[in-house]
């Protein structure tokens, strides 16, 4: 029997956008995409937001769309994760949480909880704080100290002082400006004097912080530029405690949970803790070893490794721009390639003007596409097209009415393909970009991706003239995730997913 090949094309940047001048799809109206609209199923999945892993009304990138699309299943980034966490209650149940209190109970020492105050939810989140507070709390914990940075970047200015109010004032340690806690770029002074504030060496000891606050706003600073300020002279990290650093973004936080964590620590003068025990909210460093409370979530089964395991054989295509993203953020962000896949780098042109060339390397890439199917030796193809999203980066709307065509163009070569039997073609995107080239507001030009649902079309001859049941050209009416797309391909291929991939195939949806 003729060996079958499952293609999967990702449109980079190619959302389902408004009906109107904005979206120059709309303008365009590609003429293959109209003639898959009229022959094939086509249907629309979610590519942002909590049905990427992402916070609520997040947009996608190129990144989680690969990972997701690769992995058969959402991986919630760690700020929605922990939300969730917290509302269905297993936040309270973590052990190395309760690990930390129980630390502190058996010594009658106090929780240190260490992190930024801020309702921006990039870094940390004052919610996951009050969380942290209520579980230590119903561990029989009295001593808690707050150890907090101000913000005024993902915060607005001027907040920090209400922000404040919303703390049990009783357990309120001391507050610094992010500038010095949170320094990412080795200003190991700036670590230092946040790291000498948390332990009571500096700092100006006052109950009421407010003339500090407002002196600092008068000399022309935000509250990211507040000088060390202690609450109170006996709330400072000591001997016995336990410590839990509470942002989930990793790299901001890693110079001052190394002065606490890291042996042989050299950057500045440290105090040796005895019996100190630290937790960090997430995995921040290879090489901090202590419990995490929201470790990574692991790909361990990614398609790629599916059908590797099953001898399949595979090929991953793409240019430069885009070729991380069918490989390493595919195969569930492992580097090394899977047995039987190879792969094809187009190299870019890497011109710091993409809008010049909109044609990008697609071409090349259809070619030696055609060429290994044409061999009939692999069972999966994956091709990457890089123009939309590259050139809707650079908001050139001209540009990107020529990269649609280039792509319109490729991909009438593509979907002949599926004239042969023995080829099943999908085509996809990762996120939105192109579809939203003016803000309809303002008539400015748009350069970033957008939070529109992106297409996918199921070409192959045993699909001609059949719909999804949510049917019509692009509805915006989604059917799934990018979650689906993998269980999807392993059901055509007759293969059973894995019990963690945990999206639904789409040909359910099929009429």
């Amino acid at each position: 029997m003729e060996k079958k090949t499952v293609v999967l094309v990702i449109l980079d940047g190619w959302g389902i956008g408004a009906t109107n001048e904005s979206n120059p799809l709309f303008v365009t109206k590609p003429q293959t995409f109209e003639w898959l609209n009229a022959n094939y199923p086509v249907t629309s999945l979610q590519a942002s937001g909590i049905s990427a892993g992402l916070p609520w009304g997040e947009i996608g990138n190129s990144e989680v769309g690969h990972l997701t699309l690769g992995a058969g299943k959402v991986l919630y980034q760690y700020y929605p994760r922990i939300t969730m966490s917290i509302q269905d209650g297993t936040f309270f149940e973590n052990p190395v949480i309760k690990e930390a209190t129980a630390h502190a109970l058996t010594n009658n020492s106090a929780v240190n909880l260490v992190g930024l105050l801020t309702k921006g939810n990039v870094h940390a989140s004052i919610d996951h704080l009050k969380a942290l507070i209520k579980m230590v709390q119903a561990q029989g914990i009295t001593k808690i100290n707050l150890h907090l940075f101000a913000d005024a970047k993902d915060e607005a200015p001027h907040s920090v002082q209400d922000l404040l109010k919303e703390l049990p004032q009783e357990y309120l340690g001391c507050i610094i400006g992010r500038y010095y806690g949170m320094d990412r770029n080795g200003g190991w002074r700036l670590t230092e004097t946040a790291y000498e504030t948390m332990i009571g060496k500096i700092g100006q000891v006052t109950g009421d912080p407010a003339s500090i606050i407002e002196a600092t706003y008068k000399s022309g600073s935000t509250e990211d530029y507040l000088p060390g300020i202690r609450f109170a002279e006996d709330k400072s990290i000591k001997d016995g405690d336990s410590v839990i650093f509470f942002n989930y973004r990793e790299d901001s936080i890693r110079q001052i949970a190394s002065a606490f964590i890291t042996k042989d620590f050299n950057n500045f003068p440290v105090t040796p803790f005895k019996d100190l025990c630290v937790a960090t909210m997430t995995h921040y460093d290879d090489a901090f070893n202590v419990p995490v409370i929201f470790p990574p979530e692991n790909v361990e089964n990614p398609f790629g490794r599916v059908i590797s395991d099953l001898n399949m054989t595979q090929l991953r295509i793409a240019e430069t721009y885009k070729y991380a993203h069918v490989t390493y953020f595919f195969n569930g962000l492992r580097e090394p390639p899977f047995k039987g896949e190879y792969r094809t780098l187009i190299p870019s042109n890497m011109t710091p003007h993409p809008e010049d060339h909109p044609e990008m390397m697609a071409a090349a890439i259809t070619d030696r596409l055609i060429e290994a199917l044409q061999t009939g030796g692999f069972d999966f193809i994956l091709v990457n097209y890089a123009n939309p999203d590259t050139i809707a980066h650079t908001a050139n709307y001209a540009a990107a009415v020529e990269a649609i065509k280039v792509i319109d163009t490729q991909i009438a070569r593509v979907a002949k393909l599926a004239e042969n039997p023995n080829i099943i073609i999908l085509i996809t995107s990762d996120h939105g970009n192109v579809e939203r080239m003016i803000e309809e507001k303002t008539g400015q030009p748009q350069s970033q991706h957008d939070a529109s649902p992106v297409p996918l079309y199921l070409v192959g001859q045993q699909y001609k003239g059949r719909k999804f049941v949510n049917g019509g050209p692009n509805p915006l009416e989604t059917l799934g995730s990018l979650a689906d797309v993998a269980p999807t391909m392993l059901q055509i291929m007759g293969i059973q997913r894995p019990d963690d991939m945990s999206g639904s195939s789409l040909l359910d949806g099929l009429v």
